[in-house]
């Protein structure tokens, strides 16, 4: 098990930002997992739809990139830790002709990050695909929960914020195989999305019938920039840290955007990306 104090939080997560944690830690089996649960730790995957607002977050961080990572097929399912990235699965699936999972490549998350909030792109979402997780409560107890046991609307879901993800059980798709479908939806996400630059993905939850993306270029605020922060040009629900930003340069481009988009078009923006302190 590593165990490092006063961590960078910039180093954990994809826009970069914060200051120090408590402590990161990262076990390399169940067994240690279960010997750090009861600190309470926050969990974190690839650290991408998360942003720390803080220049130091009291509490023990955890991330599973140490433990082994595994991916099965069987006749009726896809089970895999938690911890494999969204991109590596589907990539696998597609390299094994297993239809139905090619709109999670891309997404910068693993996924069990992506199950807890219900991730998605193209119009799709992946709880309805999910089977069964296996998890590990509070109490260093493993359990495991069906479909029909969570509840989940868009981007969020009431799976227990305790209790930690360690493996998916996914449905087989029955849809028709398309081999060029993955590297479509590729090509689509690069044209249309930031890629390989500093940010948290889309910060933005989509308002009922409209998309945060149309409304924050309806106000002209494409590119708008506090300090190190700028909203990307390419894609309105991203910001960007051009690698100077703070997390105060953070905060500021939010309130301007909520505050605009409020006073043009009387409609309240929610945050999509996860806010700690």
């Amino acid at each position: 098990m590593i165990v490092k104090k006063r961590y960078p939080l910039k180093k954990i997560t994809t826009i970069g930002l914060g200051g120090h944690c408590k402590e990161f830690i990262c076990p390399e089996d169940e067994t240690e997992l279960m010997q750090i649960i009861n600190k309470d730790p926050l969990l974190i995957g690839n650290g991408s739809n998360i942003c720390f607002i803080t220049e130091f977050y009291d509490r023990s961080i955890v991330s599973l990139k140490r433990m082994k990572k595994y991916i099965h097929l069987d006749k009726k399912y896809i089970s895999c830790s938690s911890n494999i990235s969204c991109t590596k699965l589907a990539r696998y699936l597609h390299d094994n002709k297993q239809p139905g999972y090619e709109f999670l490549y891309g997404i910068p998350g693993t996924i069990a990050g992506a199950v807890s909030m219900n991730a998605g792109a193209f119009e799709r979402e992946i709880m309805p695909y999910v089977h069964s997780l296996d998890l590990l409560d509070e109490n260093g107890t493993i359990y495991t929960l069906k479909n029909n046991e969570i509840s989940y609307s868009y981007r969020t879901s009431n799976i227990n914020e305790k209790s930690i993800i360690i493996s998916v059980n996914l449905v087989k798709q029955t849809t028709n195989f398309d081999m060029n479908l993955l590297n479509l939806l590729n090509q689509k996400r690069k044209i249309s999305q930031p890629i390989n630059q500093l940010s948290c993905g889309c910060i933005f939850k989509n308002p009922s019938g409209d998309y945060a993306a149309r409304l924050i270029d309806s106000a002209q605020l494409k590119g708008s920039r506090a300090g190190g922060i700028y909203i990307s040009h390419k894609h309105s629900n991203y910001f960007i840290n051009d690698g100077s930003g703070t997390y105060r340069d953070f905060l500021v481009l939010l309130r301007r955007v909520k505050e605009v988009i409020a006073s043009k078009f009387s409609i309240k923006l929610d945050e999509e990306v996860i806010l700690l302190k």
